[in-house]
């Protein structure tokens, strides 16, 4: 029996917390439900086809060729060298004028002065600048999802408010109809009542209306379904350090990162290239040129050897390549102070808010309570028989105008607590 309530006990706590929506889980569903989030993926696959057209860079390059030619002179023996090899019984009939040739190119990396490691950072680094852009423009979402999700809050709590004002309004309604049946109160008085109580429900009405509204953005942005989810609140709990972690910050090194790979791609080019080739083709003619003047047959030939290649015209614009790089990584130095400074700005007046809005609180449950005091007094005249409708009506709305300004104050102060969580990222 223990164990069924315990199970009991641990069913519903489960339901109720999947009944409830947290602020970062609403945020988490964002990121997810946004088309950007697939950027990520992109951006591997296409640093991987990079890279592994890199790694092909080292295997030996192969490549198979044919030509038919015709020259109109080709190399010869003086015509007193042919009479004389013809009285030994050689007859040098010289290279044909078409000629053949069936030929394969086997050319096989050795060296390339950090070429392809070079190019394979300057991907990798590439890579991680997009992904940081990435999660820049992906972090500008918590900053929507909080405008909706205080926003929906709000409503909630003055649609509550406004109710309470109803059934006030309403209460003091029957205890007029009571008066005005005794003749102690005139049918203008009830008019007035009614007419406040139906501004009242106008009033929730477009809450309402603002509520939904909220509500269906919220959803179109976490890609889900609220339903009956309850908003959890959040506690009004400031963050603990100062420190700026904003992924604008990581953007930033990641492009410093490029650079720094940009530049060893410039030392690279500037080295040698050596390299294992072989060649080997099938025609004519050969590479025994005197046996191809004696017949004109064709012949199976091949060589091998090492090269060594360095573009000497790289060197022309390596120092302005390297000086223009510089020039951006100081640029990018200089975004990161503007981008602290401007952020530590934005953070001392979120600050600064936080602070007068906690003032604002601690003066307005004595306004509400005063307020109170006058309504309750007035409602106590009406009891009584002492009819001054517009003076209660005015009493009524003075509490109630008090009472939203405190909510009003309290959501403000937990959207900027979280407004000030999301410019330092914390």
């Amino acid at each position: 029996m223990k164990r069924i309530t315990l199970l009991t006990l641990g069913t519903l706590m489960l339901l109720s917390a999947n009944a409830q929506l947290t602020i970062e889980r609403c945020q988490e569903l964002a990121r997810e439900n946004f088309p950007l989030i697939r950027q990520y993926g992109l951006i591997e696959q296409s640093s991987k086809y990079t890279i592994d057209n890199l790694k092909h860079s080292w295997l030996p390059q192969v490549s198979l060729s044919a030509q038919a030619t015709y020259q109109s002179e080709t190399p010869s023996f003086p015509d007193q060298m042919k009479a004389m090899l013809a009285t030994s019984g050689l007859e040098m009939k010289g290279l044909a004028k078409d000629q053949y040739r069936v030929q394969l190119d086997v050319n096989q990396k050795i060296y390339d002065g950090g070429k392809a490691s070079s190019e394979r950072a300057l991907t990798e680094a590439q890579d991680l600048e997009q992904k940081a852009q990435t999660d820049v423009d992906l972090y500008n979402l918590n900053k929507r999802v909080n405008d909706l999700f205080f926003g929906v809050l709000l409503m909630d709590d003055r649609i509550k408010q406004t109710d309470m004002t109803l059934e006030m309004l309403n209460g003091n309604l029957d205890k007029l109809q009571s008066h005005v049946r005794n003749g102690v109160a005139t049918s203008a008085d009830e008019s007035m009542l009614r007419a406040e109580i139906l501004t009242v429900e106008q009033s929730k009405t477009t809450m309402e209306w603002n509520r939904q509204a909220y509500k269906h953005m919220l959803e179109i942005l976490i890609g889900k379904q609220i339903g009956d989810q309850q908003l959890v609140r959040p506690e009004a709990a400031e963050p603990i350090s100062t420190t700026i972690n904003r992924p604008e910050l990581r953007l930033i090194d990641a492009k410093i990162g490029t650079i720094n790979a940009h530049e060893k791609a410039i030392n690279a080019s500037v080295l040698p290239v050596i390299s294992a080739f072989g060649q080997a083709f099938y025609g004519y003619p050969g590479y025994n040129t005197f046996e191809n003047m004696l017949n004109n047959k064709w012949s199976l030939n091949a060589m091998v050897g090492v090269r060594a290649t360095w573009s000497l015209s790289s060197l022309y614009d390596r120092k302005n390549n390297l000086s223009r790089l510089n020039t951006a990584r100081q640029q990018a130095e200089l975004q990161r102070d503007v981008f602290l400074l401007n952020t530590r700005l934005e953070a001392s007046h979120e600050n600064d808010e936080i602070s007068r809005l906690r003032e604002l609180i601690a003066s307005d449950a004595t306004i509400v309570n005063l307020r109170r005091d006058v309504r309750l007094a007035e409602e106590s005249k009406l009891r009584n028989g002492v009819i001054d409708i517009h003076r209660l009506v005015e009493r009524i709305t003075d509490e109630s105008t008090a009472t939203q300004s405190q909510i009003i104050h309290n959501i403000e102060l937990l959207k900027t607590i979280y407004d000030l969580k999301n410019t330092i990222d914390q």
